[in-house]
Formats: C-alpha cells, structure tokens, sequence
C-alpha cells in the first residue's frame, strides 16, 4: 500500500501548483472512486481511482522519456532570454530534467525524467557512462587525427583520455565518450583544428536513439528500455 497525497497524483500528469490544484478541487473537478472530493487527501495509489475532468489518472512515481532534440534549443528548465526544450515540450518544468544536457546547436537523443537518482547516476564522471554522436566537420581528416591515441587537450589541464572514433568519410565521423564536459566534442575536434558544423547524440549507454522518432518529437520509454537504461552495465 503506498498513501501519498492526492495533490502530487494530479502534479505528476498536470503543470498545476499545489494551490491551483486546491481550486481544482473546490471546483469539484477531482474524483476519488467517482465521488467528487470537498479537499486534499491522501490516497492508496494501488486501490484508489482518481478521476481529474472525469479522466482515469494513471499514477506513477517516475516517469521517463526519449526526446528527439532539434537544434535551436538549450536543455535549462527556465531561461529568460533563451528557448528551452520545455518551451516545446508538454512538461512541467518544475518536475522534469534533462539528463545528459546537449548544446544549443546540438540534435538527438536526450533523456527526460522525473528520477533524481538515476540522473545523478547517468551523469556521475565515476560510471563513465557511454554516449555516441555523429558529426560532420569543415574540412577533411587527416592522418593526424586518425592515427591519434593519446589523451586529447580540451582546456588548461583538461585532457579526455576515455574516447573512440569511428571515421565514417572525409568529412564525418561517430565519437564516443564517457564524460559529459561543457561543449566537450566541439573542444575535442577544436584541438586537431576541425570547427563541428554538425552534431547529433546517438545513444546513452545502451539505449539507442529510436530512429521512427521525428525530430521534435517525444516519447515514452518502455519497460525494457527504462531497464537497459538502468543497467550497471552502460
């Protein structure tokens, strides 16, 4: 049995404050087993049917989504002067992040939730966890990059030791790192002199960036999904 109160079962699915919610429910707008409720209360997730404008509320603690990011976007909850992925984004930005933030300029895969914990563990430098991206450069590659191994200098005393490329042709390539430093692919090609005009996240760990979904577009993650995205093992 899990009682929580009848105000975050409604906050989970709908941008409401806590005291917009109260007016939703001296409006009689709120049921609880199809009798409207007079105020807040606390309910069993498990047992109790809760109905918002006579629509089934279908709780869940955490929620994750698969985001296909177009460029023109930065991944803050709230910027004044800047477009933020929730602008566009039918979520409420009080509750929901964006785990693995991408540039402005930057498209693909970015992972949207409401669980705390495993942000902070798809996020942690110690789990190194794996993110590949596809990118396309201004001019072509040379030897010099292509045959390079050692750690590449991104900043004064900033060194990515952890990376893989994969050369797809003159001009493009996919890059696979373990950190998640501040425009670090942009830095990392700027050290061989290449400037990045093109630049899209294909993965995060194992969960690969489903290819039906448009740019722009937002979905749910299934249970397998959320499972490999919660594996130790990214």
């Amino acid at each position: 049995m899990m009682k929580i109160r009848i105000e975050k079962v409604i906050a989970s699915l709908y941008p409401y404050t806590r005291a917009e919610i109260k007016d939703l429910i001296k409006k009689g707008l709120i049921k609880v087993n199809n009798e409207i409720i007079k105020k807040p209360i606390n309910i069993d997730t498990e047992k109790d049917l809760v109905y918002f404008d006579n629509e089934l509320i279908k709780y869940k603690e955490f929620y994750y989504y698969m985001f296909n990011k177009p460029a023109g976007y930065i991944c803050a909850n709230y910027d004044k002067y800047e477009s933020t992925i929730f602008d566009i984004l039918d979520l409420d930005n009080r509750q929901y992040f964006a785990y693995g933030r991408l540039d402005k300029d930057t498209e693909g895969l970015l992972i949207i939730s409401n669980d705390g914990k495993l942000g902070h563990y798809l996020l942690s430098p110690k789990h190194k966890v794996a993110k590949k991206y596809y990118l396309k450069v201004n001019k072509e590659f040379t030897e010099n990059i292509k045959t390079y191994t050692k750690p590449i200098k991104i900043g004064e005393d900033e060194f990515i030791k952890d990376y893989q490329f994969e050369f797809i042709d003159d001009f493009s390539a996919y890059l696979t790192i373990y950190e998640g430093k501040f425009h670090q692919v942009k830095r990392m090609l700027e050290f061989f002199n290449y400037e990045v005009i093109y630049l899209k996240r294909l993965s995060f760990g194992n969960l690969v960036l489903d290819k039906k979904l448009k740019l722009g577009e937002i979905r749910e993650l299934n249970q397998d999904e959320i499972e490999i995205l919660k594996s130790r093992e990214n």
